[in-house]
């Protein structure tokens, strides 16, 4: 399934962090994150840590903890410039999505 969001690959995020547009698709094995002309892939098998944040009490972003650093996402209904119109279902959802795939993952190894 493909969602809209926003992301930011670093340590840390905030009101003035600049953040990127791009898709989000999930299957099986792992996740991609698509803007431009740039992909991201992570492997579920590879993520340390997943958790729902609430930033500043204003709407839900996933942090992605992996071997490659950490990103953060968030699903989008719509975005202008650094303003975005944050999903808070939806981004639950890709939550719950990302997090039960890798509790599979680690399980199993």
């Amino acid at each position: 399934m493909s969602y809209r969001i926003f992301y930011h690959h670093g340590f840390e995020l905030g009101l003035a962090t600049k953040v990127a547009k791009g898709v989000l698709d999930i299957d099986d094995k792992a996740i991609a994150i698509k803007s431009g002309g740039n992909a991201y892939h992570i492997a579920f098998h590879d993520v340390e840590d997943v958790e729902l944040i609430r930033l500043h009490k204003v709407g839900r972003v996933i942090r992605l903890t992996h071997s490659g650093g950490t990103h953060f996402v968030s699903v989008v209904r719509f975005m202008v410039g650094q303003f975005a119109l944050i999903n808070f279902l939806a981004t639950g959802r890709v939550f719950n999505r990302i997090q039960s795939a890798v509790n599979s993952k680690h399980n199993q190894a």
